[in-house]
């Protein structure tokens, strides 16, 4: 009778945990294609990009002009600095670190668009690139 209990056990979280897993794969951010990204830059007063990337990468390859940039690990202590007026794009290398970032500031309330991975578009964006003094 035990080994019944416990077999009904592991089946109940097993399939609890594919429940989980299912659900944060549709609940991943939108990628946004390159053609739309280009219309969100040049879309004045827009949208806000957040370069969710560290100041060293960001040394390295740039980011896009006007983009805040707040590392990912900073984000949620430095939400004031986004605008709740606006929806936000976060970006960061391919991806990974601005899905996150979506995530966290969908938590709070602010109307993300999408995300993206500067690597994918970094040749074709450069009249958008600027690099830190």
């Amino acid at each position: 009778m035990r080994r019944i209990y416990w077999a009904c056990a592991v089946c109940v979280v097993l399939i609890a945990g594919l429940l989980v897993a299912r659900q944060a794969r549709t609940d991943a951010p939108r990628q946004i294609a390159y053609e739309e990204l280009v219309k969100l830059i040049e879309k004045p007063d827009g949208v806000v990009f957040i370069d969710v990337r560290e100041p060293s990468e960001i040394a390295v390859t740039g980011t896009l002009k006007g983009a805040l940039t707040i590392p990912l690990g900073q984000l949620e202590g430095r939400l004031k600095d986004v605008p709740k007026d606006k929806p936000v794009v976060p970006f960061c290398r391919r991806g990974g670190r601005a899905a996150r970032a979506a995530a966290l500031l969908d938590d709070h309330g602010y109307k993300t668009v999408g995300v993206f991975g500067l690597e994918a578009y970094i040749e074709k964006l450069q009249k958008y690139i600027v690099y830190p003094n």
